[in-house]
C-alpha cells in the first residue's frame, strides 16, 4: 500500500478548482503511485462527482470503452435524447463518448470530474478506421468541456 500523497493532492484539487480550471497530468512509472492517487481523489472528492476510469483495461476497442465509461458513470448527460442505440462504428462510438465526457453532469447539475488512468493508452484507437488522431481530439474535447479532468501514464516522455 502507498503511503498518501496528501501534498499532491492538494496540488491536484487545486489545479482542478483553479479558474479556469486546468488539467494536471500525473506522470511516473509502474509502482509510482498514480492509481492510487486518482483512487485517494475520488475518495475525498467524493463518488458521485468523480468518475475513475482505468482507461488501459476498459479501450481494447472504442464501442467497449464507450460501454464502459457509460455503464460506470453516476453522471447524467443532460444533451441525451433518449437514444439508447448502440454505437454503428468505432468513429460514432468515440464520438459518442467525447461528447459524454464534455457534457456530463452530477446529479445536481455541477460539472463531473473524470480520472483517465494510463490515457495514452487509447493510442490503441489509432488502429480503428477515421481514429488516426484520437489523442489530439481528446485533448481538445477536455480544452473545451466545462467539466474537470486529471490525466495519468506511466510514458512519462511520450507524454511530454
Amino acid at each position: 500500500m502507498m503511503a498518501p500523497h496528501t501534498g499532491l493532492e492538494r496540488r491536484v484539487i487545486a489545479s482542478l478548482d483553479a479558474t479556469p480550471s486546468r488539467v494536471p497530468v500525473v506522470l511516473g512509472g509502474c509502482g509510482s503511485g498514480r492509481t492510487t492517487l486518482l483512487h485517494a481523489l475520488a475518495d475525498r472528492l467524493g463518488r458521485t462527482s468523480c468518475q475513475y476510469i482505468d482507461v488501459e483495461r476498459s479501450a481494447s476497442t472504442p464501442e467497449r470503452f464507450h460501454d464502459a465509461v457509460l455503464s460506470s458513470s453516476p453522471f447524467i448527460d443532460p444533451a441525451a435524447t433518449g437514444d439508447s442505440s448502440q454505437p454503428t462504428s468505432a468513429r460514432d462510438a468515440f464520438d459518442r463518448t467525447l461528447a459524454f465526457l464534455q457534457r456530463a453532469r452530477t446529479p445536481d447539475g455541477q460539472a463531473a470530474t473524470f480520472l483517465l488512468d494510463e490515457v495514452l493508452e487509447l493510442r490503441t484507437f489509432e488502429n480503428f478506421p477515421g481514429l488516426r488522431q484520437v489523442l489530439r481530439e481528446l485533448v481538445q474535447a477536455i480544452a473545451d468541456s466545462p467539466n474537470r479532468f486529471v490525466c495519468s501514464s506511466r510514458y512519462v516522455a511520450r507524454s511530454h
